[in-house]
C-alpha cells in the first residue's frame, strides 16, 4: 500500500485543487427572479459567503456530487438573476411585490426569527442515507415562514427566509447550500439556537461538554479537553443572537394618516400596491431546473480518444462515465480532506487551543485518511492505465473493508461540533483564524464545518453512486456481486453511524436540559426521576412551543418536550425550566385532534381554533389542550406522537374475563380453578354453575381470605375474624343456617394469611396511631383432619379451628404483612420492619442509616408490599418507587430502580413482570428493565384479590357493571 502523505501535517496547506469546472443545467428556464430590492439587514461577510444555486430549486442530490463535492458550483441559468447591495441572491420581482397585498405580521427579522425558532418542526431526517437529528427540510421552512407572516406567496416566504439563512439563523447540512423551497435538501438551526429552552437560560454549556467527555470514556487523560468555564458569555459573537433587520417588502407605511382605504400618496407604500392590486397570472414559486447537473469537463467521453468511444456501446459508455465520476469525486474527497488544518491549532498557534481540543474536533480524521487516500491513489492508477474499467467491485470492496473508522468518527461528530461552536463562541482569536483560512483556495470560502461533515456525508454518498454503476452494469458482469456485497458493508456501517450520532445528540441534549430543570421541591424531583433521563436509551423525539388552553383565561405559552418515554410541559424561568404539569408517560397518551373531531360533535372550539387545536390526554388523569401557531407544526406534532404510542404498544400479559355481574362486589378469593366466593355488604356469593348465588347472608364484611390446606374462609366483620367451612359454603348448606361460628378474634384492624416457618399462619393486627399488637393463629391440624375426614361431626360454632401461635408488638402502625421463609416482614409507617417470629426481634428491612438509602427515607413514600422474584432476592415496593434486595437488605441489582407511572395501591408479580396496580390501570413492568413500562392494562376502580396462585393474578375492575378478569402471561409477547 502507498504511503500516506503527510499534509494534514503541515502548518497550513497550501496544495493546489483541481480545476473546479461549472457545472450547467441541460436546459435554461426564462424565470424572473430579483429579490425585494431594499432588505435592510446585515450584510453576511465575504468570508462565509456559501458558493449556492440562485434559484429556488436546488442542485440535485442524487444524479451527481453535488452535494458533497463543493468545488462544483451552478451557474446562474437566468441573467435576469441579480444580486442586492449586500450580496444576498434576490428572487422577488418588483411586479410580485405589488401583488402581495398587506402582510399582517412584523417585517422585524429578529420577531420572525424567534416565532421560526419555536415553530418549525425539528425531526429527524434523512438525506444520503445520514440521519439528522432536529433537522427540517427546506419545504418545512418555507410553510412555516409562509404560515407565520399569513401568505400564500411562497417566493415571498422563501425570500425571507434566506434573509434569515444569510444571518446564520440555519444553514444545510452540507454547509453548501443556501435555503431552497425542496423536501431534499435538509438544515438545521445554528448552533445553541436549537436548544430552545435554553437560548436566554445562563447554563454554561461547557459543563455539560466537560461532563459528557469524561463519562463518555471516548478520550483518556491524554486527550483532555481545556474549557474555559470563567469565560464571560458576553463574548459570545453576534452571530449567535437573532437575526436583525427590517423586511421592507412586508413592513407598514410610515404615514400616520395612511389607511387601507385611503393610501398615501407614496409610490412605495404597500397599501397603495395592495390598493391597485390588479388580477395578474399566477406565477410559479419554484423555478425548475433539470435534476442532470454534469460538466463536459467533469465527463469519460472528454478524456478518452475518439477511437476508444467507437468501441463501446451507449450502455457501456453510461457504465464508463459514472464509474469516471466515481473516481473523481473520491479524489476531491481526498482533497478535502488533505485540506483540514490540525498542526497551527495543536501547535499553539491559536490561544487556549490544545490537543484535546483538536483531538475532539478532528477525531480520528487522519485514519479516515489513511484509508481513502490509498483507495484514491488506486483508483486514479487504475484509470490511467485503463481507458476502460472492466472491473471496479474487487478494488472497492478490499477498501470499504477498512472503513469501520467511520463509525467512531461518526459517533463523535455531534460532540465535535459542540466543542467548536463553544470555542468559536467564546475565543475571538479561533473564530478570525478560522476566517482567515476560509479565504484561502483551497477551502473555497466554505466553513470549517462543511470540511468536518464530509467524512459521513461521503459515507453516504457511496450507496448511491454504486447503485448507478450497478444499473448501468450488465446482470452476469462479476461487478453485480461484488459492488452488492460493498454496499451492503456500507449500509451496516452507515447505519451504525446513525446509531451512535444519535445517542451521543441525545445525550448532549438531555445533559443540557436535565441539569436546567428546577429541582426545588420533592414533587419536582419525584417527576425529574420518572424520566430517566439517565438512561442510555433516552431519546429526544421532539420539542417545540405551544400554547396552552386555560379556562376563562388566557392561552398560556408553554414549551413541550417529548422524550421517547414521556410527553413533558414546561415553563422556561429566568435561569430554570420548571416542569409545569405531571410528565405524561408514553403509554397513557391519548389523542384528539379537534379539527376531525368537530366533523361529528366537538362545537366547544371557536372555528379558528379548531385547524391548529389538539388534545394530550393523561389517560387516568386529565387532558390538555394545545394551540399550534401553524397547521404545519400541529400535524407535525399529532404525527410525532402517534408513530411513538404505536412503537410502544406491545402485549407481555394477557387478561381474560371469566365473569361479569351487576352486583357490587368488595373483595372476592379464588377457591380453585375459576370458582369464587364474592363478598359485599349483603354477604358471600359464589359463581359455581355460572351463576351467581347467595352462599351466606351476612352484612358489613370488610375482607375475607382463605386457608385452602384447612379447608377454610375467614371473614373479617365489624373487626372481628370468623371462619367458615368452604366446603359447606360451596354446598350451600349455611344459607339457612343461623348457628354462628366461633369467633376467632376482635378490635381487628386487617388480617393476612401466609406460609412462615413451616406453619399455615393467619395473622391479625390490631393497630393505634403509635403502635401495634400482631397475634399469629395456626391450623388445629388433628382437629382440622378429623373433621374432613368425618370422623367428627361438629360445627365450627362450637371448636376452635386455629389455635394461637405467637403475639408481638410493632412500634408503628401496621399496614401490611408478607410472609417470609423465617420471619414476617411488616409494612408500616416508619418502612418496612422485619421480625424473627422464634425471638420476637425486630429490625428494618435495611439500614436506614445508609446514605445510599436517603433518598427513599426522605420521600416519605408509603411502603406497599416485598415480593419474592423467581431469582432468589426481593422486590420492595413503595406506592412510587421500587428497588432490588437481597436477604441480607443490601443492594441485589445495583442501582436499579423502578419509578411507577401512578401512586399504586398494590402490587403482584408473575415472573418475570411486576404489576403496579392503581385504581384506574395495572402497569406491566419487566424486572430485568427498569427503563419503561412495557403495558398497560385500563380499567375502572381496579382492586387486587387473589395473588398467590404463582402464574395467574385476579382483579375486579368497574363500578355499576363488576368485571372479574384473570390476568395471566401472554402465549405470544410482542413488542
Amino acid at each position: 500500500m502507498e504511503s500516506i502523505p503527510q499534509l494534514i501535517t503541515q502548518p497550513i496547506i497550501e496544495q493546489n485543487p483541481a480545476p473546479t469546472p461549472a457545472l450547467v443545467p441541460d436546459q435554461k428556464q426564462n424565470q424572473t427572479q430579483i429579490s425585494v430590492p431594499t432588505i435592510v439587514i446585515p450584510a453576511r461577510t465575504s468570508a462565509s459567503i456559501h458558493p449556492k444555486s440562485s434559484t429556488g430549486t436546488p442542485p440535485s442530490t442524487t444524479a451527481t456530487e453535488s452535494n458533497d463535492d463543493s468545488s462544483k458550483t451552478l451557474t446562474k441559468s437566468d441573467s435576469t438573476t441579480t444580486n442586492n447591495s449586500n450580496g444576498s441572491t434576490e428572487i422577488v420581482t418588483e411586479e410580485e411585490i405589488e401583488e402581495l397585498g398587506i402582510i399582517n405580521h412584523s417585517a422585524l427579522l429578529s420577531e420572525i426569527a424567534e416565532e421560526f425558532i419555536n415553530s418549525i418542526p425539528l425531526l429527524k431526517k434523512v438525506m444520503d442515507s445520514i440521519e439528522y437529528t432536529e433537522s427540517f427540510s427546506g419545504t418545512d421552512a418555507v410553510n412555516t415562514i409562509a404560515d407565520l407572516i399569513g401568505t400564500s406567496n411562497r417566493k415571498l416566504a422563501l425570500a425571507i427566509g434566506r434573509s434569515l439563512e444569510s444571518q446564520l439563523l440555519f444553514h444545510d447540512v452540507l454547509y453548501t447550500n443556501e435555503l431552497f423551497d425542496s423536501d431534499d435538501i435538509i438544515y438545521q438551526l445554528n448552533a445553541r439556537s436549537s436548544m430552545r429552552y435554553n437560548r436566554d437560560s445562563r447554563l454554561d454549556i461547557s459543563a455539560i461538554i466537560g461532563d459528557y467527555i469524561e463519562t463518555s470514556g471516548i478520550y483518556s487523560e491524554d486527550n483532555d479537553i481545556t474549557l474555559d468555564v470563567n469565560s464571560n458569555n458576553n463574548s459570545i459573537h453576534s452571530h449567535t443572537d437573532l437575526p436583525s433587520g427590517v423586511f421592507v417588502a412586508i413592513s407598514s407605511c410610515y404615514s400616520p394618516t395612511c389607511t387601507n382605504d385611503s393610501p398615501c400618496y407614496s409610490y412605495s407604500c404597500p397599501r397603495r400596491k395592495a390598493y391597485n392590486l390588479k388580477s395578474s397570472t399566477s406565477k410559479d414559486s419554484k423555478p425548475k431546473h433539470s435534476n442532470t447537473l454534469k460538466s463536459n469537463e467533469n465527463a469519460w467521453s472528454t478524456t478518452v480518444g475518439k477511437n476508444v468511444l467507437e468501441k463501446v456501446d451507449d450502455h457501456e459508455r453510461k457504465r464508463q462515465e459514472v464509474i469516471y465520476e466515481f473516481i473523481q469525486s473520491e479524489k476531491e474527497y481526498v482533497d478535502d480532506l488533505m485540506a483540514l488544518i490540525k498542526r497551527p491549532l495543536s501547535e499553539g498557534i491559536v490561544p487556549k487551543i490544545d490537543n484535546g481540543f483538536v483531538n475532539v474536533v478532528f477525531s480520528n480524521i487522519e485514519e479516515i485518511f489513511g484509508c481513502n487516500a490509498p483507495f484514491s491513489q488506486t483508483l486514479q492508477n487504475m484509470q490511467q492505465k485503463n481507458s476502460i474499467i472492466d472491473r471496479l467491485g474487487d478494488i472497492t470492496m478490499e477498501f470499504v473493508k477498512s472503513f469501520t473508522c467511520y463509525i467512531r468518527y461518526g459517533e463523535i461528530q455531534p460532540l465535535a461540533k459542540e466543542v467548536l461552536q463553544y470555542h468559536k463562541n467564546t475565543n475571538s482569536a479561533l473564530e478570525n483564524f478560522l476566517k482567515q483560512m476560509q479565504s484561502k483556495k483551497e477551502f473555497r470560502r466554505l466553513p470549517l464545518e462543511s470540511f468536518l461533515a464530509r467524512p459521513t456525508t461521503r459515507l453516504g454518498r457511496y450507496p448511491i453512486l454504486i447503485k448507478d454503476i450497478l444499473k448501468h452494469t450488465k446482470e452476469d458482469h462479476p461487478d453485480q456481486k461484488t459492488l452488492k456485497s460493498t454496499m451492503e458493508i456500507i449500509q451496516n456501517i452507515l447505519k451504525q453511524v446513525n446509531e451512535k450520532a444519535g445517542k451521543t445528540t441525545d445525550r448532549l441534549k438531555l445533559d443540557q436540559w436535565a441539569k436546567s430543570l428546577d429541582q426545588t421541591t420533592m414533587e419536582k424531583v419525584e417527576d425529574i426521576l420518572t424520566l430517566r433521563l439517565n438512561s442510555p436509551q433516552r431519546q429526544f423525539l421532539r420539542e417545540g412551543q405551544l400554547l396552552l388552553k386555560r379556562d376563562g383565561t388566557t392561552p398560556q405559552e408553554v414549551d413541550i418536550v417529548f422524550l421517547d418515554n414521556a410527553f413533558v410541559i414546561t415553563r422556561k424561568k429566568v435561569n430554570t425550566v420548571e416542569i409545569l404539569k405531571k410528565p405524561i408517560p408514553v403509554q397513557l397518551i391519548k389523542l384528539i385532534d379537534h379539527e376531525i373531531e368537530d366533523k361529528n360533535n366537538n362545537k366547544n372550539l371557536p372555528f379558528n381554533e379548531k385547524k391548529y387545536t389538539f388534545s394530550v390526554v393523561h389517560m387516568g388523569y386529565r387532558s390538555y389542550t394545545f394551540i399550534a401557531k401553524v397547521f404545519s407544526e400541529k400535524k407535525s406534532w399529532i404525527e410525532t406522537i402517534e408513530e411513538r404510542v404505536k412503537q410502544v404498544q406491545g402485549s407481555y400479559i394477557e387478561l381474560f374475563n371469566i365473569y361479569s355481574c351487576h352486583l357490587k362486589i368488595n373483595t372476592a378469593v379464588v377457591v380453585k380453578d375459576d370458582i369464587m366466593i364474592f363478598a359485599n355488604e349483603n354477604g358471600l356469593f359464589t359463581n359455581v354453575g355460572n351463576t351467581l348465588s347467595l352462599i351466606l347472608p351476612l352484612q358489613r364484611i370488610t375482607t375475607i381470605d382463605i386457608m385452602p390446606d384447612a379447608g377454610l374462609l375467614f371473614v373479617l366483620i365489624d373487626k372481628e375474624v370468623i371462619p367458615y367451612s368452604i366446603d359447606a359454603l360451596l354446598r350451600g348448606s349455611l344459607v339457612n343456617n343461623s348457628k354462628k361460628p366461633r369467633k376467632l378474634c376482635s378490635g381487628i384492624s386487617f388480617m393476612e394469611i401466609g406460609f412462615c416457618y413451616d406453619h399455615h399462619l393467619l395473622c391479625a393486627v390490631k393497630t393505634a396511631n403509635t403502635n401495634s399488637t400482631i397475634k399469629s393463629y395456626e391450623p388445629n391440624q388433628p382437629l382440622i383432619d378429623s373433621i374432613t375426614a368425618g370422623k367428627i361431626k361438629k360445627s365450627l360454632s362450637t371448636i376452635d379451628v386455629l389455635i394461637p401461635h405467637k403475639q408481638f408488638y410493632i412500634p408503628a402502625e401496621a399496614k401490611s404483612i408478607q410472609f417470609l421463609k423465617r420471619a414476617l416482614c411488616v409494612g408500616c409507617t416508619k418502612g418496612f420492619e422485619v421480625v424473627d417470629i422464634t425471638t420476637f426481634t425486630t429490625q428494618s428491612l435495611f439500614d436506614t442509616h445508609n446514605p445510599e438509602y436517603e433518598w427513599i427515607i426522605k420521600a416519605e413514600y408509603n411502603p406497599i408490599k416485598l415480593i419474592k422474584t423467581s431469582k432468589g432476592d426481593f422486590i420492595v415496593c413503595y406506592n412510587k418507587v421500587g428497588f432490588f434486595l437481597d436477604k441480607n437488605g443490601n443492594p441485589s441489582r445495583g442501582n436499579t430502580r423502578f419509578f411507577w407511572l401512578n401512586s399504586a395501591t398494590t402490587f403482584s408479580y408473575i415472573s418475570p413482570y411486576i404489576l403496579a396496580i392503581s385504581n384506574n390501570y395495572v402497569e406491566v413492568w419487566d424486572e430485568n428493565d427498569p427503563d419503561s413500562v412495557k403495558q398497560i392494562i385500563y380499567g375502572y376502580n381496579i382492586r387486587l384479590f387473589t395473588d398467590y396462585t404463582g402464574d395467574a393474578v385476579y382483579i375486579i375492575s368497574g363500578s355499576d357493571m363488576q368485571l372479574i378478569s384473570r390476568i395471566i402471561l401472554s402465549r405470544k409477547r410482542t413488542i
